[in-house]
């Protein structure tokens, strides 16, 4: 016998043109049924942040609301799930905010938000592997879409079950812009340029 747990989350982005990273994080309620699984809405605690490099110095932007669905399958009695499907989640560009209006501005138009506003994730495949205790990690491949370009890619999450029965994930992942076809911005008419490769972190807390 099965608990299967559906789940959709509402959390905030990351930055220029990244993923997001991330992940996979949405409160759940558990149906004790066997074969019976539906969606069940939900809300999630999460801080997604996308960094970057420059000439000049680092910089950041950050956002909390990206709607995402996803499916943990549990074994009878058992606290750590054991699988992971139907993973999906999307974000408006213009929800990434770096707290400087002119980064933002720039960002937007590099990510093309105008006709491919949306940066979207959709799991082909998820793998779960238990750690010890209460923890395990997910390791989902899919096709993410920024600025209309849609590339594969790998996202890994570090997991632990807390003794109320809520989850939390973290992780880190890394792309190039021009992997999604965007070139780097630049600012102050050339004088500042920003670095190709971004990197994401991310951590949510899934509430029961």
């Amino acid at each position: 016998m099965n608990y299967v747990r559906r789940l959709h989350l509402l959390y905030s982005p990351v930055s220029y043109a990244l993923i997001g990273a991330a992940v996979f994080l949405c409160a759940f309620t558990i149906i004790p049924s066997a074969v019976v699984t539906r969606f069940v809405p939900g809300t999630a605690n999460a801080d997604i942040k996308v960094l970057g490099t420059s000439n000049l110095h680092n910089w950041s932007m950050e956002d909390k609301t990206v709607a995402c669905s996803a499916k943990f399958t549990y074994a009878a009695g058992k606290a750590v799930p054991v699988s992971l499907t139907a993973f999906t989640f999307s974000f408006p560009v213009h929800s990434l905010k770096s707290g400087e209006s002119g980064m933002d501005t720039k960002a937007y138009g590099a990510m093309k938000a105008k006709t491919g506003g949306d940066i979207v994730f959709a799991a082909s495949t998820s793998t779960i592997t238990p750690g010890a205790a209460h923890q395990f990690s997910v390791k989902s491949s899919g096709g993410l879409t920024i600025a209309g370009v849609t590339r594969p890619v790998v996202l890994m999450a570090a997991c632990s079950v807390l003794a109320d029965g809520s989850i939390t994930c973290t992780g880190t992942n890394k792309l190039l812009m021009t992997d999604y076809q965007i070139k780097p911005p630049t600012y102050m008419l050339g004088a500042l340029k920003t670095g190709n490769a971004l990197t994401i972190d991310f951590t949510m807390v899934v509430q029961k």
